[in-house]
């Protein structure tokens, strides 16, 4: 019995973890029992920390880098170790600067180094529809980023076109225009938070035969939403921790996403509290060069959830167990300055 293997890929605070949250409701719902492998770009967890509080259950993923930089053979040993655990599907999430292409190349029927029950099944690529042709202009003079976001699309079975609500008026049908350029097959869906057809995605997969630890949704039972999603059984998840590309985070300088940069910073010395709208000013003051913020800080006398993106900030209570820290990635980082500045950020 084939393994179908779903490709989530999409640029930075696209909307990809969001989509994972929605695809796993259904999958409980269902009574599936997921795979999952999830890649950070930096040396936080930020997105991981997201879905395990979801969902409920402990999530390993590959951190400090890129999961089309690492080496061949590790990433497909990762899948050979979630094979083994005999899922119904795996999902497999990519950081914001992967390129897919080299992911797809990995499931070709040639490649004898993966399980043969491994199939690919989807890519799904999540655009931010309110600033696709911005990034494309900005990154004009960055062939090697351009050619990342057009791979994304390219080689995308789904593209949702996410963030269409925030879209300028008139601009989504460009946006349109534009993706449909790049992939005349794939399909176009406008999408308010990573919404889509989840069941008719995955109306085809079922549970494996004669597995123990499943169990079966109650006859009746609500399909909750992602933010309420508890898993009834345990996940199959890759126990696998990506090296970093020597002395620095990140990309090797021959990636196509070498310009960009992850800077993670701790919460201020001697700060128990941190003012939220002290922390979006300073978002706002260094969102030319920031592509993506997101982390854990306590405000308030709580812990709160972080995403930065499009130049909107999000807050939502989190019951994060770690110290508080903010995640910044982007072109041309001043590290310094921004550190600076951090450290003397007025707090509440």
């Amino acid at each position: 019995m084939s393994i179908p293997v779903f490709i989530l890929t999409g640029f930075l605070g696209s909307g990809k973890t969001t989509l994972l949250l929605n695809l796993l409701v259904e999958t409980e719902r269902r009574g599936l029992k997921p795979g999952i492998l999830m890649n950070e770009l930096g040396r936080e967890d930020v997105d991981g920390a997201i879905v395990q509080e979801k969902i409920s259950l402990p999530v390993q993923k590959l951190l400090d880098g890129c999961i089309c930089c690492t080496k061949r053979s590790e990433v497909e040993a990762s899948l050979k170790q979630l094979a083994s655990g005999e899922p119904d599907l795996i999902f497999m999430e990519l950081t914001g600067v992967a390129d897919p292409a080299e992911l797809v190349a990995m499931f070709s029927p040639s490649n004898d180094e993966l399980p043969p029950g491994l199939q690919l099944e989807r890519v799904l690529t999540v655009v931010d529809a309110s600033r696709f042709l911005e990034h494309n202009s900005r990154f004009s003079a960055e062939r090697q980023l351009v050619r990342l976001l057009r791979s994304q699309v390219s080689e995308a079975d789904i593209v949702l076109m996410n963030k269409s609500d925030l879209a300028p008026a008139g601009e989504l049908d460009k946006v349109q225009k534009s993706l449909r350029k790049l992939n005349g097959k794939a399909a176009l869906l406008p999408s308010v938070r990573s919404s889509m057809d989840v069941a008719s995605l995955l109306h085809s997969v079922h549970p494996r035969p004669q597995a123990p630890d499943r169990r079966q949704p109650a006859a009746g039972k609500a399909m909750q939403p992602a933010g309420m999603l508890q898993a009834s059984r345990a996940a199959t998840l890759a126990p696998f921790r990506m090296a970093s590309p020597a002395g620095r985070q990140g990309h090797s300088e021959g990636n196509p996403a070498a310009a960009i940069r992850s800077l993670t910073l701790p919460m201020p010395p001697d700060t128990m509290q941190l003012d939220t709208e002290a922390v979006e000013a300073f978002l706002s003051r260094h969102e030319a060069c920031l592509l993506r913020a997101k982390g854990h800080l306590v405000s308030g006398g709580r812990m709160l959830l972080l995403q930065f993106s499009s130049g909107r900030a999000e807050w939502s209570p989190s019951n994060y167990p770690g110290k508080p820290y903010l995640v910044l990635i982007g072109t041309d980082l001043p590290e310094q300055r921004l550190a600076e500045e951090w450290r003397s950020l007025k707090r509440s």
